[in-house]
């Protein structure tokens, strides 16, 4: 049965349905969820991990078996999660200590290298 299909069959019963959003803001980790409106792509559900309503893209969601789910890291409400930019922020930290190593090394080599040069020509 499709993923839709599955959504749209637990909105009409009411029921539970265990999956895993790709996105967001604790990626792959699973949730149970309510669907509460079923749009083409979209699906407006209640999260019982968080206990708020949110709008899930159909295409990030991975149905989870009862199995899957109870392996799987669980969406957490206490749990910390970078903004996007702080996620920037720490990319171009990484970023630039990277590069300022890299140049350090690169100097070294270079400085290593005209000394050899030197020492050959002596």
């Amino acid at each position: 049965m499709k993923k839709k299909q599955v959504l749209i069959n637990a909105q009409k019963a009411g029921e539970i349905v265990k999956v895993k959003y790709t996105i967001g803001s604790q990626p792959n980790h699973a949730r149970e969820i309510i669907p509460l409106r079923v749009d083409e792509d979209k699906v407006f559900a209640k999260c019982l991990n968080s206990n708020t309503e949110k709008l899930f893209h159909i295409d990030k969601l991975v149905l989870l078996s009862d199995e899957q789910y109870e392996k799987h890291l669980k969406w957490d409400a206490n749990a910390g999660f970078l903004t996007d930019y702080e996620e920037f922020v720490m990319l171009k930290e990484k970023r630039n200590k990277f590069f300022r190593y890299f140049s350090i090394i690169l100097g070294v080599v270079v400085v290593f290298l005209i000394y050899l040069f030197i020492k050959s020509k002596l």
